[in-house]
């Protein structure tokens, strides 16, 4: 009766559109334009949501897109807490057992990406109401997308995700959570091959979204977290995830647009609350890993300014609340590439693809190293350590860093020369609270 009761009461709250706070609820429908009975029955309401799981994605504090990336940076010593009176961001700072069950971070990641999930699948449940194929097609790439984005961030951070929206609803390994994922961004872009997204529907979500290239930068992303989910190397994924990863544009962005009414959560927490900046000049790299001095790879200035002797503001894409927020880089898709071949061996391709990040000046996003090419040993664990250390400079706040140290075998917490203070994240009280079955929580 109690949970029944809190849930009734969270449903409530959600419809009118305050803040949510309920982790998965089976009846919720996001509150939109679209009445909640015409939904499932009108194309053009089905478009609507789909406009509304970017906004739950992005906008406010509470949004996986401000979760995840500050969540991952201080999860690896990259980010500092400027007032200790922001508890939540002073808990990840500093990790370990003090990172509360009620956190908010922690609280809001889960419940949010659930509250996307179950919107996504709502359009997907209901596909057949569009007519159109290049008005479904847009529907279930877009969907697809989102639910990707929710249940691949929440793979990062918890080791068991319930799959199913009900009550008491059972947990799964996250490899099933990720399996899940990637099985429909794979539907879809066998789909996209041969229809492309209708100029009504493009007309009705948000912009900035390259769809194809969204969906095959999601593959390379998602394939090559799976390839190595188990701890143990599948080359047969991995080669999944360098064929998608060379199939992404690196000359197209597919990017979050953000503006003074929907703005940049991770901006306004940066430029206007002043909450936290990042812990040193190189970006928190440990154990040998900083470049020295940290001017001579500008990727370090173009992430971060200098406003006292230890003050590191944010730039990029955190840089003020109209900032865009790039749902890939170019340079991730290379350093996939080149992690993938190293795991098998095929050393001469691994730095070749490296060294596409090491060398270039630019890119779309103004991103370049600069660097010389590798020079080091051609061995795998010499080059799975520096793809290690481009992927900490190169992808600086992108939400990955927790997972990228635990794949690449980084001393974790306790350990001698730790360069992370979890390993996953607690399950949010309010999750055990409503359901008897939540998983105990992950050793620290």
């Amino acid at each position: 009766m109690k949970n029944q009761r809190i849930k009734r009461t969270a449903l409530m709250l959600l419809l009118a559109g305050l803040f949510p706070v309920v982790s998965c609820n089976k009846e919720y429908i996001n509150p939109s334009a679209a009445s909640v009975p015409s939904v499932t029955t009108s194309p053009d309401a089905l478009m609507t949501l789909c406009a509304g799981l970017q906004r739950r994605f992005t906008i406010g504090r509470q949004s996986p897109l401000y979760c995840a990336p500050i969540g991952g940076a201080y999860s690896v010593y990259a980010l500092y807490t400027l007032n200790i009176g922001n508890t939540t961001e002073k808990e990840l700072e500093t990790g370990k057992g003090a990172i509360t069950l009620n956190n908010s971070v922690v609280t809001q990641m889960w419940t949010q990406c659930l509250l996307t999930r179950v919107e996504a699948e709502t359009v997907l449940d209901n596909l057949n109401v569009a007519a159109d194929a290049g008005d479904k097609v847009g529907l279930k790439a877009y969907a697809s997308i989102f639910y990707a984005l929710s249940m691949g961030t929440l793979v990062q951070f918890y080791e068991q995700i319930p799959l199913v929206t009900e009550d008491n609803a059972a947990f799964s390994p996250r490899a099933e959570a990720l399996k899940k994922a990637i099985a429909l961004l794979e539907a879809v872009d066998a789909d996209l091959t041969t229809t492309a997204p209708s100029t009504k529907f493009l007309g009705k979500v948000p912009p900035g979204i390259d769809v194809k290239n969204t969906v095959k930068a999601l593959l390379a992303r998602y394939y090559n977290i799976q390839s190595m989910i188990t701890g143990t190397y599948d080359p047969a994924i991995g080669n999944k995830a360098i064929a998608s990863a060379a199939a992404a544009s690196r000359l197209i962005k597919s990017e979050f647009r953000f503006s003074t009414a929907t703005t940049n959560p991770l901006g306004e927490w940066n430029f206007t609350v002043n909450v936290f900046g990042a812990i040193d000049s190189t970006l928190g790299l440990r154990n040998g890993l900083a470049p020295v001095p940290a001017a001579t790879d500008p990727r370090v200035g173009f992430y971060i300014s200098r406003t006292g002797p230890t003050t590191y503001p944010l730039k990029a894409f955190a840089l003020n609340t109209t900032a865009n927020y790039p749902v890939y880089l170019p340079g991730e898709m290379d350093l996939i590439a080149a992690e993938n071949y190293a795991r098998q061996n095929m050393f001469p391709q691994a730095k070749t693809a490296l060294d596409i990040v090491r060398t270039k000046t630019t890119d779309i996003y103004g991103i370049g190293a600069a660097q010389p090419a590798y020079s080091g040993a051609m061995t795998q664990p010499a080059l799975l350590t520096d793809i290690y250390k481009q992927r900490r400079l190169e992808l600086f706040l992108c939400g990955q860093e927790l997972e990228d140290s635990r794949r690449f075998g980084r001393p974790g917490p306790n350990q001698p020369g730790e360069e992370r203070n979890r390993n996953f994240y607690p399950y949010p009280l309010i999750e055990r609270d409503n359901n008897p079955v939540t998983p105990p929580d992950p050793a620290i």
